[in-house]
């Protein structure tokens, strides 16, 4: 195992985390299965998408038509995400604004779902980005998906899982690069599955996290694993040794002590670099 200080010595000042399985213990596609009574159908095809097997986008229309959820089931998924929280993930994501750092959620889920949870962790309303739909209150049907701009939610342009990057399995590097825009600085993204993987060539390093699932395609070519349950080793990687210095004292040290530890203990494994 290589030091993880080849990474932190400049730090990174920008961040971005997968959501589904790195920052919760779920996929919030197939907890809608599950309500529906058809979670081993959706679940095989969700871990077909993020294990590269099939495209995501083949599978993300097929989802919805069976699942046919509504409103309330859809935003119902925040709180299965709260009691489903990634050990550290709040405290992770706190540390590092408190280091100056800013933190993004880029997620193939559901904005309905995926955009409370990311502000119950702390993460700006226009720092994340999911998957918009548009509902019909007449029909109680969901109509389609919306380009979400910055988080704002547009109501005349209307486009198709073809042309909404979150939908298909190279789109987080669309959207990442987006983001983005004219900032300077260095950037890593954290996440389970191919989709993430994707997206490695718009960041500076790419962490595969297998703390929920172990993905073949991400364990083989991510640039750093991290391998336990918890996300506090995200911040060996991503703070320099003074910022780490400087949280010392702060309620977050308790979370640097943490990260520390697992690091040293090995949940850190360095493939590239």
């Amino acid at each position: 195992m290589a030091s993880t200080a080849l990474h932190s010595a400049d730090g990174f000042d920008y961040i971005f985390f997968d959501c589904d399985s790195t920052l919760s213990a779920i996929e919030g596609i197939d907890e809608l299965a599950r309500m529906k009574g058809k979670f081993d159908e959706v679940k095989a095809m969700t871990d077909a998408a993020m294990d590269g097997e099939v495209y995501l986008h083949s599978v993300y229309d097929r989802r919805l038509e069976m699942l046919a959820p509504t409103h309330a089931e859809v935003a119902g998924i925040d709180a299965l995400y709260r009691t489903t929280v990634v050990r550290h993930a709040a405290e992770v994501i706190g540390a590092l604004h408190e280091a100056g750092k800013e933190v993004f959620i880029v997620s193939g889920g559901l904005l309905a779902a995926v955009r409370p949870f990311g502000r119950w962790l702390g993460v700006p309303h226009d720092h994340i980005r999911a998957v918009n739909l548009l509902y019909d209150e007449l029909s109680g049907e969901w109509w389609d998906y919306l380009q979400d701009q910055w988080g704002q939610r547009n109501d005349v342009e209307y486009k198709d899982s073809e042309e909404t990057p979150l939908v298909q399995s190279e789109g987080k590097s669309e959207v990442v690069t987006e983001m983005l825009g004219e900032r300077r600085g260095r950037s890593i993204l954290i996440g389970d599955g191919v989709s993430d993987l994707a997206a490695r060539g718009s960041v500076d390093l790419f962490v595969g996290y297998t703390g929920v699932v172990s993905r073949p395609h991400v364990v083989a070519e991510s640039d750093v694993l991290v391998v336990g349950d918890s996300l506090a080793p995200v911040l060996q990687l991503a703070l320099t040794e003074s910022e780490q210095m400087d949280l010392s004292g702060t309620v977050y040290q308790h979370v640097l002590e943490e990260s520390r530890a697992r690091s040293e203990a090995g949940e850190v494994i360095v493939r590239k670099g």
